[in-house]
């Protein structure tokens, strides 16, 4: 990992989809929704996701970024 990645804050690297979600272009199709982690995860480190009959693991590291494995 370079130093700048390392000094980029977690909202950096979020800031282009909720721009891109929130601006007023004439985008081909609809919009991505938003969902903050804290609501998703609900105090949980790891929840179970079911999609289209596979179940799917998303959980928060210790470092705070999230994982999702199947």
């Amino acid at each position: 990992m370079s130093s700048d990645e390392s000094q980029r804050s977690d909202d950096d690297a979020t800031f282009p989809a909720a721009q891109a979600a929130s601006s007023d272009s004439a985008a081909a199709g609809p919009q991505s929704r938003i969902v903050d982690s804290n609501e998703l995860m609900d105090g949980n480190s790891e929840i179970l996701i079911s999609h289209k009959g596979a179940f799917y693991r998303l959980r928060e590291t210790r470092s705070g970024k999230l994982i999702l494995q199947k």
